[in-house]
Formats: structure tokens, sequence, C-alpha cells
């Protein structure tokens, strides 16, 4: 009951700091690109450090055994990538950009979401004719940093944060107003 408790209140609040920041990665990137808004940009790419840092503390701590959720790459990626990227369009942002919208009352955020939740019905209907047409066929195995350079953990580690801090320097300094 307390873990139930527990994730009610991180959810409310995670949900208070999403709706109060905007925070959407398909605005970020469009405000970027077309307007050279940097602020959210900048402030996924903190995210992300501080996620992989947490992640790689946590998966050497033994408090995550395997990676279950990493899937087979294959032409089901590339597609899925496709359609997930011109949903993201149509519905004019993200999975949380759409919810905060959801939150505060937009209507064609409200018609987003209800796509999304007929694409996930609809997709795990058919699913097992799916996964036999595009993914075990064209499956290329898992695609991880760390397996495409073919290198430790925390040196993969390592190299994805030095990149995101360069980056993250190069578009400040270069998008500063």
């Amino acid at each position: 009951m307390i873990e139930k408790v527990l994730a009610l209140i991180f959810g409310v609040l995670l949900g208070v700091v999403i709706e109060r920041s905007q925070f959407c990665m398909a605005s970020a990137f469009r405000d970027f690109f077309l307007f050279r808004h940097t602020s959210m940009l900048k402030a996924i790419i903190v995210a992300l450090a501080v996620t992989s840092t947490g992640f790689l503390i946590f998966s050497n701590a033994g408090f995550i055994v395997d990676y279950p959720y990493i899937v087979n790459a294959g032409l089901n990626t590339a597609i899925g990538g496709i359609f997930f990227g011109i949903g993201m369009v149509l519905a004019g942002g993200c999975a949380s950009g759409t919810l905060y919208r959801v939150g505060e009352g937009y209507t064609t955020s409200m018609v987003a979401l209800a796509g999304m939740l007929v694409g996930i019905a609809g997709f795990a209907e058919v699913y097992s004719l799916l996964k036999s047409i595009f993914i075990d066929p064209t499956s290329i195995g898992k695609l991880t940093l760390q397996g495409v350079i073919g290198t430790s953990e925390i040196t993969a580690y390592f190299l994805f944060v030095s990149v995101l801090t360069i980056s993250y320097f190069l578009i400040a300094r270069r998008y500063s107003k």
C-alpha cells in the first residue's frame, strides 16, 4: 500500500514539474531548429547525462540486473521511428507534451491522447503478426552504444557523457542570446 501512495505522490510531483517546465522533447527540437531557442534542448542534454549517471550507478550496484527493455533492432525500429515522428508532428508534441497539455485542458491534445491509446491497443492486437513479418526476420540484434563501439559499459558511458557535455557547451556558446 505504501508503494502505491509513494507512486501517486511521485507521479503527481513529476506531472507538476513536466507541466510547469513545459517539457516536451519534440518541441525542444522544433524550437531549436526553427527558432534557435536552446533552453529545453539543453535541459534534455542535462537530463540524459544525469539519467545515464544514475543508471550506471544503479546497474553497477546490482539494482539493475538485466536490460529487458532493450529489444532487437530491425526494420521494425525504422518503421516505428517514422510513425512515431509523424505522430509527434500531428499531435503537436511528444507523449509527455501531450499529457501535460491534456492536464491543461487542450482539446486537440485530448484527441491526440485518444489516438495514442487507440494506436497502442491496435498494436497489441496485431503484434504477433507484425513480429513474424518485421521484427524477427529483420533483426540485427540489440543495438547499444557499448555493442556498436565494442567496449566496456563504463567506457561507453564516459564517451556518451563527453559527447553530451561537448554538445551542451557548443549549443550554449553558439546559440546564446
